[in-house]
Formats: structure tokens, sequence, C-alpha cells
């Protein structure tokens, strides 16, 4: 890598509308956001969830780091993230994903390599879980 730190970028995976509506949340809170793209597992088996990351993914590498991330331990997009993961020792990948971790993402992304990012979010995501 040259001395210019590589961009990181992110394929958002969760259910039903999930990904696109954390999205809109993102950028309706800091704005238009590039190198990133959601991906809804709604009628899409496993086969083919995993195709479309794929092809997320590579897109995103032209020019990215990538982390991987999806709703919730243990369902579809977990797994399909998790395959990513096997199938490229570049990717990363999180699951368990909530708007806090998102946001952290964008707003540090251009300051942290990728492993420290994924630190970062963790951490913060387990930080915006509270009891009122």
């Amino acid at each position: 890598m040259s001395e210019a730190r590589k961009k990181i970028g992110c394929v958002v995976v969760a259910h039903g509308n999930v990904a696109n509506c954390l999205m809109d949340a993102v950028q309706g809170i800091l704005g238009t956001q590039s190198n990133w793209t959601a991906i809804s597992n709604t009628g899409l088996g496993l086969n083919d969830l995993n195709a479309a990351i794929a092809v997320a993914v590579k897109e995103l590498q032209k020019t990215c780091d990538v982390i991987v991330m999806s709703d919730m331990p243990g369902g579809s997009c977990h797994h399909a993230c998790q395959e990513m993961v096997g199938q490229d020792a570049e990717v990363r990948a999180v699951s368990g994903l909530n708007l806090m971790m998102l946001l952290e993402f964008f707003v540090k992304r251009d300051r942290q390599n990728v492993d420290d990012l994924l630190g970062l979010i963790m951490e913060r995501g387990r930080d915006a879980i509270r009891i009122l």
C-alpha cells in the first residue's frame, strides 16, 4: 500500500429493508456517504445472497478495504457474510449491526485502518446498548 491510507467501504446485509433503512438514517444524520452497498436477503436463497455479497465486495475492493456487516448473529445474512470472509481473507465482517456502529464506521473510517476501525465500531455498538 502507498503512503496514503486505503479507503474503507462497507456492505450492509440485512433482513427485509433493514440495510436500506439503516443507511437512510446514516445519510440523514451525516449527509451523503460513498463506498457502501446495502443488500436485502428478501427473496434470495443463501446461494443468491452469497453471490450478491460477492459482487458488491468485488466492486468495492477496486478502491477500498471492505467490511461486511450483518444485522444479527446466526441468521442467513450472518452466514452469507461469514462465507464471504472464508472466501476472501482481505474481507472483514461484523454481525449484530446497529445504527451507532454504522455512524462510528462512517465518522472514523478515514482516520483508521480496517482492523482498528472494526474494534472501534464493535465497542461503540456495545456502548450504545442501555437500560432506560
